[in-house]
């Protein structure tokens, strides 16, 4: 028997062999694994690690798992803790070490394991887990780094950290007012061109964040058994092996290991950016650009989230030297949920501080909730990168890797569970389930929102017949004026040369055909000629002249001026696509709102119409008049794109210049015969009809039916 004092130093586990009058085969733990001294827990207890060399792992155990494994030789769980409890003041009971023991099967570290245990690598199955994320170690750097890291010290220092920090603030001060430049830039990031470019500086960074690692590891002692690639959804990036961090016995020590990655990309991002403030147009600029920008976003957004099992998480867990810190607060929150939902009483998971469960639960839940949408996002992600066919199944294996299994997995053990639960607890239980999917399933009477467009019934687009000058501009915003009063007076200079041109030509034939007849030859035919020359250019004169008349623009009919141009004014020159004014009716207004597809088996012509008009919250109330049958093409007025402060995605504009919507939208008409509110002439509405009731069950199944379908996947 191998005594404490001597396992509790570095060294190998006596694997021991089972007593003999053990009836059942007792497990034998793995020769090659080494025990390791370990800080004490916060409440005070002792501590040690279990290292696995071949994995290049470890697991920390407390005193009563390291008595077990002092006493392990015994070979029967219940001499086990009979021993502690009467060597030391541990009440261990055998249950104990009977769940010591399937916690070493399930960790690997035991000699007899089941076949099955051992999960086939590089099959389907193994891929379809870790396609995700998948290290491909390359080159072992232990020498390279002991010769870098003495000479690369100046980045460790205090001195360099305040540099960096002075230059955090200049550069993001100075880029502040320069924001215009930065947004400029970030747009164009949009491109594939600037993706790629992105992509090449993101592994810039990565490959400066994972030397951090590296280097300062090695300062520390530790050996960095690997560096290579990770595939991240199969895109290349750096990774370091600094998994023997675990050997040091200070917190703080592995909490400089963990945050040195983000440290040194902060740093970088610094120092990137002043340099871009200050330097002149160029490639070079552009360059430290990108590396600015991804060093910051991808080190606040995703490095430095303790959600994930980032360098975050692993800066927690040492600041609060809390090992295993998603684990063991799933455990305390999967027995808070049994609790709340079932009323069971399981065991708590762990002795804790009081108050210290309440905040495991807590960070379990927003962890749950963080990787629920990071985990949605990543399926997306995935969906989109390849073929639809492959995209969907691997959106599908996604979704049910990360989220469905490990939810399939809480509520088998639900079920397990399900004779210690009371009845009204299963009543409580089928009644908050069933309720919403009966709520969803349910027809409901429910509004169709639309975005839209106000008119009047009747209007009149006063425009220009051509490029002119403004002479008089004799109507304001507002102005009442009847059929035949002059709006406006515009000068052509072109049209108004070119008559008087015409006029001389045709004088000028005049005259010759007068002189023609006192010719000796030919005089009569010549005369005849001129004779027809100015007619001709005199007809020309007066077409000019009657496009001429086209400039004084007068009111086709009685009505109210609307959105007259406030940047016209005598003296201003207009084309001919630009209105100078609107001319409406005083009564009528008319609609034209996009309906959703999902939404158009629902309305019907006559439906009542609820109409809101934006910027003043003014109420009319109208009927459908008319529904489309083919989609849009084409929106009906540029107030309703995005680009122009519109709820409607559009396409990139055409050659034609048109706004083709992204969705599949289709035009509807309404009508109404209350009187027009405010003093434009064209404003951007919200419309609701009142439609025919429907559940958001089905709703929600042919939108995934549609989408399936659009995508060929049936």
């Amino acid at each position: 028997m191998l005594s404490s004092s001597v396992v509790a130093a570095e060294g190998a586990i006596p694997a021991g062999r089972p007593a003999q009058a053990a009836p059942v085969p007792w497990p034998e733990l793995r020769e090659e694994l080494r025990l390791h001294r370990a800080g004490d827990n916060p409440d005070g207890s002792p501590a040690w690690h279990v290292a696995d060399p071949v994995a290049n792992r470890y697991c920390r155990i407390g005193w009563l798992e390291f008595e077990m494994l002092v006493r392990w030789h015994l070979g029967d769980a219940a001499q086990i803790a009979a021993q502690i409890r009467a060597d030391t003041a541990l009440q261990a009971e055998p249950a104990d070490v009977e769940a010591f023991a399937a916690f070493l099967r399930a960790q690997q570290l035991l000699r007899a394991l089941p076949a099955r245990a051992l999960p086939p690598r590089f099959g389907w199955r193994w891929w379809l887990q870790h396609y995700l994320f998948v290290r491909i170690p390359l080159v072992r750097p232990a020498r390279v780094l002991a010769w870098l890291a003495p000479r690369l010290g100046m980045f460790w220092t205090r001195g360099f950290l305040v540099l960096s920090v002075l230059a955090a603030v200049s550069g993001l001060l100075l880029a502040a007012r320069q924001w215009d430049e930065v947004r400029a830039g970030a747009g164009a990031l949009l491109s594939w061109q600037g993706g790629a470019t992105l992509l090449i500086a993101l592994a810039f960074s990565k490959l400066v964040h994972e030397l951090a690692h590296a280097l300062t590891a090695t300062r520390y002692g530790v050996r960095v058994g690997h560096m290579g690639i990770a595939l991240v959804v199969l895109w290349p990036m750096a990774y370091t092996d600094t998994g023997e961090g675990w050997k040091l016995t200070r917190a703080r020590h592995r909490m400089a290991i963990a945050s040195a990655g983000i440290v040194a990309e902060l740093a970088l991002a610094a120092w990137a950016t002043l340099a871009w403030c200050l330097l002149p147009d160029g490639p070079l600029r552009h360059a430290l650009f990108l590396l600015a920008t991804t060093s910051w976003t991808w080190t606040l957004l995703v490095n430095a989230s303790p959600f994930m099992r980032f360098d975050g998480y692993f800066i927690l867990c040492d600041w609060l030297d809390f090992p295993a810190l998603h684990e063991r607060a799933g455990a305390h929150a999967r027995r808070w949920l049994r609790r709340v939902v079932l009323g069971l009483e399981s065991p708590v998971p762990e002795s804790l501080p009081p108050g210290r469960g309440a905040l495991l639960v807590a960070f379990a839940l927003v962890t749950w909730l963080y990787r629920l949408v990071v985990f949605v996002g990543i399926a997306l992600l995935v969906y989109h990168l390849f073929f639809k066919a492959l995209g969907i199944l691997l959106f599908v294996v996604e979704l049910w890797v990360f989220i469905g299994r490990p939810v399939a997995t809480e509520l088998r053990a639900w079920w397990q569970q399900r004779a210690a639960v009371r009845g009204s607890r299963i009543l409580v239980l089928l009644l908050a389930i069933g309720l919403p999917l009966i709520a969803l399933l349910l027809p409901w009477p429910t509004r169709v929102q639309a975005p839209g467009v106000l008119r009047s019934a009747g209007e009149q687009a006063v425009y220009a017949p051509y490029a002119g000058r403004i002479e008089r501009l004799s109507v304001s915003d507002g102005q009442t004026v009847q059929a035949g009063d002059v709006l406006a007076e515009l000068h052509a200079p072109r049209e108004d040369d070119e008559r008087r041109r015409a006029l001389a030509v045709a004088e000028g034939y005049r005259r010759a055909a007068g002189g023609a007849v006192g010719l000796d030859q030919d005089g009569a035919a010549r005369q005849v000629i001129a004779d027809r020359q100015s007619q001709r250019w005199r007809a020309e004169a007066g077409a000019r002249a009657t496009e001429l008349a086209r400039l004084r623009i007068v009111a086709e009919r009685a009505g109210t001026v609307r959105d007259v141009d406030p940047l016209l004014a005598p003296g201003s020159w207009i084309d001919a696509a630009t209105p100078i004014a609107w001319l409406v009716h005083a009564q009528g207004w008319q609609v034209e709102a996009l309906v959703a597809e999902a939404d158009l088996s629902r309305i019907r012509t006559g439906d009542a119409v609820t109409v809101i008009v934006a910027g003043s919250g003014h109420r009319l109330s109208g009927r459908l008049a008319a529904i489309d049958g083919a989609r849009v093409q084409r929106l009906p007025h540029r107030l309703l794109a995005d680009g122009h402060g519109g709820p409607v995605e559009v396409l990139p504009a055409g050659p034609g210049g048109g706004l083709a919507p992204v969705d599949a939208l289709y035009r509807v008409v309404i009508e109404g015969d209350d009187p027009l509110p405010g003093r434009v002439a064209v404003r951007r509405v919200a419309v609701h009809i009142d439609a025919r009731p429907d559940s958001p069950g089905r709703r929600w199944l042919s939108a995934i039916a549609a989408a399936l379908f659009r995508q060929g996947a049936f």
